[in-house]
């Protein structure tokens, strides 16, 4: 994506937002929760902005394929795809705690090119694409560019983690072996979601895993980590299509990220 694409791209992205924002925010503090068939909790405000959301892009790109957490779409591995997830953290935003966000990504032929991870409640958006490097906008400032913080050992690192789903640690069990992470970190952190994820592109956290993710998930966070300067692969260190994969690890380098890798991978 070029720097004059990026100049038009995210005015329609943040108008986008901001109408959805007062949905998502209108909601706050008396959400209503329904659980999907997998259990999850949604709202009505998840599908009122996710339906919003796909009316601007669909108005902006009609020819652009567009997925989204709550109603489905076309994946494309070829041309242009929008991924979308109205809100990053439902069971925070049920609580009424702050820690959820809107996210947005542009995958071209697979790969995630442009990354939005905006923060509602906190009043801040963490943007970034492919070559452009990473930034952070807060409410009524310029945007900052922001980078992963500096090179340090898993055992000094600062690492959030959203749940413990399919893992060692759930109630049922799991391939993920997250208790030698937390027995080997230097401080494991339940941030949580995509706040964490613009936490460590600004070097507030080392590391970030996810043990259970999907496409709409992984795009903007990908984007984001990798032009801020991090490293990202699942949680078996794959890093090819990795908008496909399942987990996620982040982390501020690669040599963090493979040493969280060889710690939380599934048993050989």
């Amino acid at each position: 994506m070029s720097a004059r694409e990026l100049r038009v791209t995210l005015p329609r992205i943040f108008a986008a937002i901001a109408e959805s924002d007062r949905i998502i925010l209108g909601q706050l503090n008396r959400a209503k929760t329904q659980h999907k068939a997998d259990g999850t909790e949604v709202t009505i405000a998840d599908r009122g902005a996710e339906r919003l959301l796909r009316r601007h892009l669909r108005a902006a790109w009609p020819r652009d394929a567009v997925l989204g957490e709550e109603y489905g779409g076309e994946f494309a591995r070829t041309g242009r795809c929008w991924l979308i997830d109205p809100i990053d953290g439902t069971a925070s935003y049920v609580l009424g705690l702050p820690l959820f966000g809107t996210l947005i990504s542009l995958l071209i032929d697979g790969e995630p090119i442009l990354g939005v991870i905006h923060l509602s409640a906190l009043r801040e958006t963490t943007y970034a694409a492919r070559g452009l490097g990473c930034w952070l906008k807060r409410d009524g400032a310029r945007a900052q560019r922001v980078r992963v913080g500096k090179s340090c050992a898993l055992s000094k690192a600062q690492v959030g983690l959203t749940s413990v789903k399919e893992s060692d640690l759930a109630r049922r069990g799991g391939p993920w072996r997250l208790t030698r992470l937390a027995q080997s970190a230097g401080r494991l952190r339940l941030v949580g979601d995509c706040v964490q994820y613009a936490l460590l592109c600004r070097g507030q956290l080392d590391a970030s895993v996810d043990p259970l993710m999907k496409p709409w998930d992984i795009g903007a966070l990908a984007a984001c980590v990798l032009e801020a300067g991090g490293s990202v692969s699942d949680m078996n260190g794959e890093r090819t299509r990795l908008v496909e994969r399942t987990s996620l690890v982040a982390a501020s380098t690669a040599r963090l990220r493979r040493d969280i890798v060889s710690r939380v991978g599934r048993a050989r």
